[in-house]
């Protein structure tokens, strides 16, 4: 499902909201407002659902990838062994053997990249636009928390980059500072600069904090606080993974019952046109130019 369904979803329900505002009195369109708002839950809770495993499947990807390394060097050794015409009958039944298992892991590591992110292209694209539809994505399940976003956007430069993965990865950097805050309330504000020729976003939460024993574990793969089956601890690692594609630093500053700040620091595709240094998105943020998902950009 792309990104752009959720809020879609969101804003066609909006409108026939309003419309059935003026005909309350109509009980079947009544019903009709609320079965809208139950299939609008549900497909946030689809694609909510869909990122876990995207983050699993990037895992996936991205282990393919580094084992293949080692395993082409094993190959290497194997093939001169069996290129050896000294070499006994047994053993080289045994490094043909071998040579069959390393098949079948090459095989196994093709189908675990399948499960991954798709190859997309590079484009420009707007980090501001994909913070936004983030937070679209995690609006209900703020509410329901009572949790408040404020959004501060700069006018910053596109970035170049795969619009899909940063999407990703900032989805699940916000989907963790709404579970940061348990108990509810609070805020999480989202902010934009552009900064020594670079975007910077800011992710900053009124949450829990993190225990200074676990900052060095945060981006470790299966590594989560969270209680049981709350989490698989894929979120944060997959995020770095997919930030340094794109050739983005990810850094996050927490202290216990301070919240957690995470910063991302792009390098931006161009530069600025003149005299738009210092200003601000208005709410509907505008954009002129088109990215890889068909959005504009700034």
């Amino acid at each position: 499902m792309k990104y752009a369904v959720a809020p879609a979803v969101a804003g066609l329900c909006y409108a026939i909201g309003v419309l059935l505002a003026y005909r309350r009195s109509e009980p079947e369109d009544a019903r009709r407002f609320i079965d809208l708002q139950e299939e609008l839950r549900f497909s946030q809770d689809h694609i909510m659902a869909n990122e876990t495993f995207r983050s699993l499947g990037a895992y996936l990807e991205i282990a393919a990838h580094q084992m293949k390394e080692p395993l082409q060097t094993v190959a290497s050794g194997v093939a001169a062994l069996a290129a050896d015409a000294e070499l006994p009958e047994a053993t080289r039944r045994q490094v043909a053997a071998l040579r069959t298992g390393l098949d079948q892991l090459n095989e196994t590591l093709r189908h675990l990249a399948g499960y991954g992110l798709n190859k997309p292209g590079r484009a420009p694209f707007s980090v501001n636009v994909l913070l936004h539809e983030a937070i679209l994505l995690c609006r209900r399940r703020a509410a329901e928390k009572t949790i408040t976003f404020e959004e501060r956007y700069g006018v910053v430069p596109p970035v170049m980059g795969s619009a899909m993965r940063v999407h990703q990865a900032i989805f699940n950097i916000i989907v963790n500072a709404v579970e940061a805050m348990p108990f509810g309330g609070g805020t999480i504000v989202v902010e934009t600069a552009h900064e020594n020729d670079r975007v910077i976003a800011r992710v900053r939460d009124s949450g829990i904090g993190i225990r200074p024993e676990h900052m060095s574990r945060i981006f470790e793969p299966f590594f989560t606080t969270k209680p049981e089956k709350k989490g698989v601890g894929l979120g944060l690692w997959a995020a770095r993974q997919m930030l340094d594609i794109v050739g983005a630093d990810v850094t996050v500053n927490s202290a216990p019952l301070q919240g957690t700040e995470v910063t991302l620091n792009f390098p931006q595709a161009a530069p600025l046109r003149p005299g738009r240094e210092g200003e601000l998105h208005p709410p509907e943020l505008p954009t002129n130019t088109a990215d890889d998902r068909g959005r504009r950009i700034a």
